[in-house]
């Protein structure tokens, strides 16, 4: 019910305000193409140098996690602007190489956050860059325990040893429908890689054949 009200809420606001660039507020799209100018991209990608074993095949990264991108991001995931969405995928589709793959997924969150926050906004932006790409979004993994935010963990040990059993794969008929197959998994801010390498840990262990990384944003200089 709150879910629905969200929603409704948030198309009323859509109807009733003009969009405007969220980073300099001038009238229009919500990125103007002058801000879009603003974003660092990555031509040569950031490596995960800091695991002891990488399970991702492939690793893409838009761009640096800075504003205006890091003003997108944010409003998506703590603002509640799921308008937000189809402009970071469009972003990905023209920016980036999407590889040719059976399935698109994504990063999870817990259910406690889902109800928090109504949406997961890594599973908005997968649906929307799906369309995009025509290929088919399919929730592969679930949380299975609910912490405190990866990025607040600062001790890189600590990172890494509570990410262990804390992902899986969302059912059985999830695990045969991904043996053999290529995957693509968005992420939306890589910090140290560990969250995005364990997902891909617990896909490639239920018989994925390639998993490539894909994230909007990346703290890593």
């Amino acid at each position: 019910m709150q879910n629905r009200l969200m929603k409704l809420w948030q198309h009323l606001l859509q109807l009733l305000l003009p969009d405007f660039c969220l980073n300099c507020q001038r009238l229009g799209p919500l990125l103007c193409e002058h801000c879009h100018h603003g974003i660092e991209f990555y031509f040569q990608q950031p490596t995960i140098n800091n695991l002891e074993q990488v399970y991702l095949d492939e690793l893409q990264i838009m761009a640096k996690f800075q504003p205006p991108l890091s003003i997108l991001i944010k409003a998506l995931k703590y603002k509640h602007a799921r308008n937000v969405a189809p402009t970071l995928a469009a972003l990905l589709y023209q920016h980036c190489q999407i590889a040719t793959a059976d399935y698109l997924s994504f990063v999870p969150i817990h259910q406690i956050k889902l109800r928090q926050r109504y949406y997961n906004q890594c599973q908005e932006v997968a649906l929307e860059l799906g369309q995009l790409a025509h290929l088919p979004v399919i929730t592969m993994l679930k949380r299975t325990r609910h912490q405190t935010a990866q990025a607040k963990i600062k001790n890189q040990a600590q990172r890494l040893n509570r990410l262990s059993q804390t992902f899986a794969i969302e059912s059985e008929s999830v695990r045969q429908l991904i043996r053999g197959k290529r995957i693509i998994l968005l992420d939306d801010v890589l910090t140290t890689g560990a969250t995005l390498n364990e997902n891909a840990k617990v896909l490639k262990q239920a018989g994925a054949a390639w998993v490539r990384g894909l994230v909007i944003a990346s703290k890593k200089s």
